[in-house]
């Protein structure tokens, strides 16, 4: 019996986890975004012609791209089977989570505001 997941739609979907009763409700938090990271070492790629370099960083964004449109009509498939099978997306109250953690900014927060200003503005 699942009686709660974190997972994206397609995961959701995938592990069958809508069809038990506590998996009809998919709450929509937005709170896990993982990012294409190209990983290179630096040791090998400062031995790269600039050339190869501008190649691959061209290539890197272009795969980018597409991983991202192929993951949001993954994402935009698997939602719509979910809400046929039954499954109700909630908004999450985002705005609740941010009080609710307060005073670990307050306690903490001061040492790194530059980044969690930028991970604020990040859309």
């Amino acid at each position: 019996m699942v009686d709660g997941a974190e997972n994206n739609e397609p995961t959701l979907f995938a592990q069958n986890h809508y069809q038990t009763p506590k998996g009809k409700v998919y709450s929509l938090t937005g709170h896990l975004i993982i990012p294409e990271i190209f990983v290179y070492s630096k040791a090998s790629w400062d031995k790269l012609p600039k050339a190869d370099q501008d190649l691959i960083k061209k290539y890197s964004r272009e795969a980018q791209l597409e991983q991202r449109t192929l993951w949001d009509a993954y994402v935009a498939e698997a939602t719509a089977k979910l809400k046929a099978a039954g499954v109700k997306f909630v908004p999450a109250d985002k705005e609740a989570f941010f009080k609710a953690t307060q005073p670990v900014r307050d306690k903490y927060g001061a040492k790194y505001a530059g980044l969690i200003e930028r991970i604020r503005a990040t859309k």
